[in-house]
């Protein structure tokens, strides 16, 4: 077991208190104009990489006058699906496909996401060896990595594209995150692995020189933040207004949560038509 310092152990404490409690499934609180609000985000990346980069956003927007909110965690993504339809925190950083999950379960309504569309990509190693992947059929019988089963764009509806419109079939790895899917593909744990666009371009650049892209997925509106609808309107759009402001002065917080150029998001435009794409034959309880 790794020895922590005492430092350490004082940052960390608050992340494993709200971690327990929203495990152990207490009651979510009635949000009003001086609660604490609770954000869960979607575990894509470790939970230490999580509260660095959302930390920055959330502390600079206390310092703008804004409702305190801290972070939540959840340590897979199952947890993360239980937890937001439980309706357990006032406000979520969600996948595309998570949002429709979330409107259905407990109603929360999106505020905002980026301006630039998701798309799911598949890498493979580079190389010029004879057994490179030149073509998506070279990937039949072969083992695929993918962050975990419904992570939307990564593995979610990248599995259902390649099974349904390419008719592959594969053998199915999943790594838990989207930083272990490049670089299990590296390491030869699979032929090819799915991740989206903006993690990719997040790795250095010796590591995205090391694989290519051989499959894009077609382009949705990407990770909202949503809020429960116990939030009162007015919070609701202070948070927005408050986000898309504080971001446009600091860019750099808001690259690091993959969000550098905010905009409203709307239920109805962006998430809806995500309803027909008939993905619930792929997703994992």
């Amino acid at each position: 077991m790794l020895a922590l310092t005492a430092k350490t152990a004082r940052a960390i404490l608050p992340c494993i208190v709200t971690l327990f409690t929203l495990a152990f499934g207490l009651p979510a609180h009635a949000a009003d104009k001086n609660s604490t609000l609770q954000l869960l985000v979607v575990p894509q990346f470790p939970v230490t990489e999580i509260h660095s980069t959302w930390s920055q956003l959330l502390e600079g927007l206390k310092k703008e006058g804004l409702p305190p909110i801290e972070l939540v965690f959840s340590k897979d993504i199952n947890e993360f699906e239980a937890q937001f339809q439980a309706g357990r925190a006032d406000l979520i950083y969600c996948n595309p496909y998570h949002m429709v999950m979330a409107k259905k379960a407990q109603g929360y309504t999106p505020l905002i996401r980026d301006s630039k569309p998701l798309t799911g990509i598949l890498v493979a190693e580079t190389g010029s060896s004879t057994d490179e992947v030149q073509s998506l059929n070279d990937l039949n019988g072969k083992t695929l990595l993918f962050p975990s089963p419904n992570a939307f764009g990564a593995s979610l509806y990248m599995r259902a594209l390649l099974k349904r419109e390419k008719g592959l079939d594969f053998v199915t790895k999943y790594v838990k995150t989207h930083p272990n899917v490049i670089r299990g593909v590296v390491r030869g744990e699979g032929l090819a692995g799915g991740m989206v666009n903006a993690t990719l371009a997040s790795e250095s650049a010796e590591l995205q020189s090391r694989v290519k892209v051989i499959y894009e997925t077609p382009p949705v509106p990407p990770h909202p933040i949503a809020a429960h609808p116990r939030v009162p309107a007015a919070t609701q759009e202070a948070i927005a207004a408050g986000v898309l402001a504080y971001i446009k002065a600091n860019k750099q917080v808001g690259a690091n949560i993959q969000m550098p150029n905010p905009v409203r998001a709307d239920y109805a435009k962006d998430y809806k038509p995500l309803e027909k794409l008939g993905l619930e034959a792929f997703l994992s309880n």
